[in-house]
């Protein structure tokens, strides 16, 4: 696996935490050098103006250089200027236009692919107080803008981002040994984001060439050669805007002692204590948006839709014992037509997240994993329901899906390396064993409520050196199932004749609840030698 831009910016960011750090502006100028060539950043100055009071940097350049399909990163600064402001503070400024340009030439092409970004942040000032060992930098921007479009020829993808009201502080603290420490905590009172891209449609590039008129000099002199069609230029088109608002952010990290590069290096970092962790949260959030594409028959197809939600979160971990990512949404709606759609799509939930946790870092120990999905609220328009139910013979209540598992596994390769996976040698039985092997799972729920049915399983199974051959239980109840089918059969759904088969095989795996014949249980057992059971009687 080649190694994401994503790694690269992380480096980026993290790493800026100690740049504006200490109580002069020549200790936090030689310090802001000094943390970005510890993450492996070059840093080139065009011009420095120094006093004891003030210095002046111009053109001040950072540049990491890709490996393999990893890309180049340049971010440029045209100014900082740092002022004692004589309370024993630190007062820095970035002044100009900022640009960020991050491009990689993949594998088997020629042409690079990446972005290019501008940013602008009038009345930006970063407040430094506090000890060389223990600083607190205080961050305003009234406004950051950003713009900036993809690396492209052929297509056009500007994108501008605005925050508004940008307030934040953070807090370094550095051992004697270098290594240090850093918490975080900022809001902005508002994000606007457009996106509007365009460009040669598939379809039109496809589509075969249409044959030219003859020359004029080649046709009959009693009759006059038509013109040949005038060439039009045939693009797709693409329009978002999204608007979210009261964001809010905190976090932590860590930068271990001695010449460790993330950007370059993750997994030696990680071993050597790099790490950070970051949550965002978000109030109202609203976006909508529309395209345009021409289809092979030469019409085209326009669609639109919008979505709402009154609050949303994500965070996300990284250190040596693995790598967590979650979030979720409250209260969304989601509206979409299209030309070729038969019914506009109108959906809402109540509640919609989700967590992944996984380890990183190769080990001869198991380590935990987890998935989390849960969507909650479910609820179609009515639209929809007409079209799969005309006559309402399916219930619509709101719907629900829980999905809750956790585990452990065998990483024996370190995922954030940038040939990750790489090839093994066969196994005994001709196959190459998976970088990560499962050890152990958790079913700790897995649930469905839907059109009148349920459905709730739970149970543990453990893994050997075959995960095909599980060892353990699983048990789960079931409801509605019966007169769903029966529902489905009235409906035409189903033809009544199909029905022997699924309720063979309900009988085969599950069995009635006493005093309820519409209610349904099973227990499924993995016995060794690869055994299955079902309510005891052997299957496998």
């Amino acid at each position: 696996m080649n190694r994401p831009l994503a790694t690269s910016a992380l480096a980026l960011i993290l790493g800026a935490g100690p740049a504006l750090a200490d109580v002069t502006p020549a200790e936090v100028w030689q310090s802001l050098q000094d943390s970005y060539e510890q993450m492996g950043y070059a840093v080139q100055v065009g011009s420095e103006d120094a006093s004891d009071e003030a210095i002046t940097l111009t053109d001040v350049v950072l540049t990491v250089d890709g490996e393999a399909d990893a890309p180049d990163m340049v971010l440029t600064l045209p100014e900082i200027v740092l002022t004692a402001v004589g309370d024993g503070t630190v007062r820095s400024v970035v002044g100009g236009q900022m640009t960020l340009e991050s491009s990689a030439v993949p594998e088997g092409d020629d042409e690079a692919v990446g972005f290019s970004m501008t940013m602008d942040a009038p009345g930006n000032e970063t407040i430094s107080s506090g000890t060389p060992e223990a600083l607190t930098h205080d961050v305003t921007m009234p406004t950051l803008t950003m713009s900036g479009r993809a690396l492209d020829d052929r297509n056009e993808v500007p994108l501008t981002a605005t925050l508004t009201g940008v307030t934040g502080s953070q807090t370094v603290t550095t051992a004697a040994d270098g290594a240090s420490t850093q918490t975080f905590e900022g809001r902005a009172d508002a994000l606007e984001a457009q996106i509007t891209a365009s460009g040669p449609s598939i379809a039109a590039t496809d589509a075969p060439e249409t044959e030219t008129a003859p020359d004029a000099t080649d046709a009959p002199e009693t009759s006059e050669a038509p013109d040949a069609p005038a060439a039009t230029a045939e693009t797709d088109d693409f329009q978002a805007t999204i608007t979210i608002a009261d964001l809010t952010m905190q976090g932590d990290g860590t930068s271990p002692a001695g010449e460790v590069n993330f950007g370059s290096q993750p997994t030696q970092a990680l071993q050597a204590g790099f790490g950070g962790k970051g949550s965002f949260a978000m109030g109202a959030t609203s976006g909508s948006f529309t395209a345009s594409t021409l289809t092979a028959d030469g019409s085209r197809n326009d669609s639109e839709g919008s979505f709402q939600a009154a609050s949303g979160t994500l965070a996300v971990g990284i250190s040596k014992d693995g790598l967590s990512y979650e979030g979720g949404l409250t209260d969304m709606t989601t509206n979409l037509t299209a030309t070729d759609m038969p019914f506009p799509i109108a959906y809402g939930a109540a509640e919609n997240r989700f967590r992944l946790a996984m380890p990183i870092v190769a080990s001869d120990q198991e380590q935990p994993f987890a998935l989390t999905y849960v969507l909650d609220g479910l609820t179609l328009d009515d639209a929809i329901w007409q079209a799969l139910d005309p006559e309402a013979a399916l219930p619509r209540d709101p719907a629900s899906l829980t999905i809750d598992l956790e585990g452990t596994a065998l990483l024996t390769q370190n995922f954030m390396d940038p040939d990750f996976p790489q090839p093994v040698e066969p196994g005994p039985d001709g196959a190459a064993p998976m970088p990560l092997q499962p050890r152990s799972l958790t079913i700790k729920e897995l649930a469905l409520d839907a059109v009148g049915a349920t459905a709730d399983l739970s149970g543990a199974l453990t893994f050997g050196e075959d995960p095909s051959q599980p060892l353990g239980k699983i048990e789960g109840t079931f409801g509605g199932i019966n007169g769903l089918l029966d529902t489905l059969v009235a409906m035409g759904v189903v033809p009544q004749e199909q029905l022997m088969g699924p309720r063979m095989m309900m009988a085969m795996f599950a069995r009635p609840v006493e005093g309820n014949p519409d209610q349904l249980q099973t227990e499924i057992e993995f016995r060794e030698g690869g055994a299955i059971f079902a309510n005891g009687q052997q299957i496998q």
